[in-house]
């Protein structure tokens, strides 16, 4: 009973905590903003009421704009509500008691790290430095020193496959390709969902990244050689599922 009262709270307070989260991720990195900003709009600077702060459903109602002005709402604030929703729903179906909250906020904290690097070509170290030591405590929570052990091994593949890469790259480009914010996070994905998952985590991460080329392709938007993409987007995507999706797919088989 307690677990059901827990996965519904959690589910319902997901859109709203992606609400915060995707405020948050344009307020970065201007922390004092993120902890005392009130909720307004870009243009007017307007507050916003608390009618108009109720996730998805207010962007849908006022057609995506402010009441005052009329000025457009970014979208990111909807798409950022409604990923924050998927990743509560899939803590709640992978995981139970206080491992579902770990798993939700291991998502959430990956959203706001994407959506900063969309916005700025940048992984915040909060992201993904404090992601690591986290992995880890839950790794040995869950699995004890062996599994605290393979999962420290992964985290060190992570960072210097990915690493060796962006050094790499600039040797041969003389420029930089890779961030380390990128080789950072990978060693956070290994450091929660383990080495098996790191090939799987670049595989999803490359694909995603990818498909957001291609979709701006189609929207006109054609990328060259010297287009900037952020691979962090799809590197989060692909840690989340690596460590959500084997929990959700094992009782099945």
């Amino acid at each position: 009973m307690i677990n059901g009262f827990l996965d519904v709270f959690l589910v319902a307070a997901s859109p709203f905590i992606g609400s915060f989260v995707t405020a948050s991720s344009r307020s970065w990195p201007d922390w004092l903003r993120i902890a005392t900003g009130r909720s307004s709009c870009d243009a007017c600077g307007r507050r916003l009421s608390p009618l108009e702060l109720i996730p998805v459903v207010s962007f849908l109602i006022q057609r995506g704009k402010c009441r005052a002005c009329c000025a457009p709402v970014p979208w990111v604030h909807p798409v950022g509500e409604l990923v924050a929703l998927v990743i509560g729903i899939f803590a709640v179906l992978a995981f139970d008691d206080g491992w579902t909250l770990a798993a939700a906020f291991f998502g959430w904290i990956l959203l706001f790290g994407a959506l900063v690097d969309i916005r700025t070509f940048l992984l915040p170290d909060v992201v993904t430095l404090g992601l690591i030591p986290a992995g880890l405590v839950i790794a040995c929570l869950s699995g004890g020193l062996d599994l605290l052990w393979l999962n420290s091994l992964a985290a060190l593949i992570g960072f210097a496959s990915l690493a060796a890469v962006s050094e790499i790259y600039k040797r041969l480009r003389g420029r930089e390709g890779l961030g380390l914010g990128d080789a950072k996070l990978l060693a956070a994905g290994g450091a929660w969902a383990g080495p098996f998952a790191l090939p799987w985590i670049v595989l999803l991460g490359a694909g995603a990244t990818l498909f957001i080329v291609l979709i701006g392709h189609v929207l006109g938007r054609k990328a060259t050689a010297d287009t900037a993409v952020p691979l962090g987007p799809g590197l989060a995507a692909g840690c989340y599922l690596a460590y959500c999706l084997p929990a959700i797919i094992q009782p099945l088989v």
